[in-house]
């Protein structure tokens, strides 16, 4: 399951998953990160700063800002107290 708060390592690991067929991924476009980034640090300031280094695939060569899950969610008209990606979740593994 994921959504726009999965991000860095939950957006490799999601899309590793579904790069290897280990995971059917369900929910909302993820994060949209660029990539490994790295940090400075200016000399006088000690003000620190992070920017995208490099970009990320996902295995079929898709930019992994581009990744969305198979099977999409519209949360927009989301239910309180209800989790609308879980419920798709649990629709899907009760018709396997």
């Amino acid at each position: 399951l994921a959504d726009h708060w999965t991000g860095s390592m939950g957006e490799g690991i999601t899309i590793g998953f579904d790069g290897m067929k280990r995971a059917t991924v369900i929910g909302t476009p993820l994060a949209r990160l660029s990539g490994a980034t790295e940090t400075f640090e200016m000399p006088n300031t000690k003000i620190r700063f992070s920017f995208p280094i490099e970009r990320l695939y996902h295995v079929n060569g898709l930019p992994r800002e581009f990744y969305e899950p198979k099977i999409t969610v519209n949360v927009s008209q989301q239910t309180p107290g209800k989790d609308p990606i879980l419920q798709k979740a649990l629709s899907v593994l009760a018709t396997k």
